[in-house]
């Protein structure tokens, strides 16, 4: 058979037998990783093997039973040992490949590319599979990162590390010790602040009035008053209402909480759990006074589910930062707060915690620790 192009002589799917010098080898790519293999010297018997081999690992491709290892496909005497060749980068490869159907979805989405990113932009000597190695790429990965991101690449790679020792790949776990080498992160002074009563009504009226919306944007402002008023309304997790359809409203008024979208998956919601929401009287009329043009309570301006991360960067935060910037709000915070501002109306309003825990799908304990904001704002102390 001709020699091809590059050394290309033939392939079966994604596998490209060539040859190489004076040997046959078998090269591909699969999970983000390059695979080569080299079978032996140029001879009638050796490109047989190298048309098996080829043949027998697109096959697994196809049918989703690949081993990244290669053991299954190759006796000692010929694959290279994965030691001398293995670094960090090359594992991390292998084991999302691995695990790509036991992941969830948004870790995969969300969190892999963080690692992705990360390990492509240390230097090479933090992939090495050494202790001192490892503590290089804590050093680089905090230069580069906070606390918080390095933790979570850290807890990765980590995962990865414990899967390669699984599979003989690797040895040692050069990782685990390095956390406590991670300075801990301060926790924000906003995170159980909320919106006051008239702060929230500035910001509904300035969604409203399209008042910071620039005379060059496509979108106004006003389109997602609707949904930003709802979330005002009932606590809901941005992403949970933005997975609301119509049909999630039953027969007895109630909205049926069972999905949430984010990063671009439908999936259930935090907990797991399905809760079932009142429409009071105020947030029915909200409901009439929405289009139900598609089959979403509040679609995106362009069609189809709200993209939080571009809704915050687009709309809500150029609003309130306007807001605090002419005086009518005092402090920027993130849409979640909403709901923190929610819960806390609740619960100064009277409602037990219980009631206000089932209703927002959280346990009281998490109510009291993470939502439940102290009144700074005109505080009056009562006489003895």
């Amino acid at each position: 058979m001709a020699k091809l192009k590059n050394g290309l002589i033939d392939k079966y799917g994604k596998i490209a037998i060539e040859q190489h010098g004076s040997s046959y080898r078998i090269r591909w790519s699969e999970g983000g990783n390059q695979y080569s293999q080299t079978i032996g010297k140029v001879c009638p018997e050796a490109l047989k093997v190298a048309k098996a081999k080829a043949q027998e690992i697109n096959s697994d491709i196809l049918l989703e039973r690949f081993d990244p290892s290669l053991a299954k496909y190759f006796s000692k005497t010929i694959t290279e040992k994965p030691t001398e060749q293995l670094n960090l980068l090359m594992l991390w490869c292998r084991y999302k490949f691995a695990k790509k159907k036991l992941v969830a979805a948004t870790t995969q989405k969300g969190i892999w590319p963080e690692v992705d990113r990360a390990l492509n932009a240390v230097s090479p000597r933090c992939l090495e599979f050494t202790a001192s190695s490892a503590s290089l790429l804590l050093a680089e990965l905090l230069e580069r990162y906070a606390a918080t991101t390095t933790r979570k690449v850290l807890e990765n790679i980590r995962a990865a590390n414990l899967w390669g020792i699984e599979e003989e790949l690797i040895s040692k776990n050069f990782y685990s010790r390095l956390f406590k080498s991670i300075p801990k992160s301060q926790k924000s002074s906003r995170s159980r602040k909320c919106f006051e009563k008239y702060e929230i009504e500035q910001i509904l009226a300035a969604f409203a009035s399209n008042e910071f919306c620039s005379k060059f944007s496509v979108r106004s402002h006003s389109h997602y008053y609707g949904y930003v008023n709802f979330l005002v309304l009932t606590g809901f997790r941005p992403e949970e209402a933005i997975a609301l359809n119509w049909s999630d409203i039953n027969s007895k008024n109630e909205i049926v909480v069972s999905k949430a979208y984010s990063q671009g998956i439908l999936k259930s919601t935090k907990t797991y759990e399905t809760r079932r929401f009142p429409v009071n009287p105020q947030l029915s009329k909200l409901l009439e006074t929405l289009p139900r043009t598609q089959s979403l309570i509040f679609p995106s301006a362009e069609g189809g589910y709200i993209n939080q991360h571009n809704f915050g960067e687009r709309y809500w935060k150029p609003i309130v930062k306007g807001l605090v910037a002419i005086g009518k709000v005092e402090e920027y915070l993130p849409t979640n707060n909403l709901r923190h501002s929610w819960i806390t109306r609740m619960l100064r309003s009277g409602l037990d915690i219980a009631t206000v825990a089932e209703l927002a799908g959280n346990n009281s304990e998490t109510i009291m620790r993470h939502y439940f904001a102290a009144k700074t704002q005109d505080l009056v102390l009562p006489d003895f």
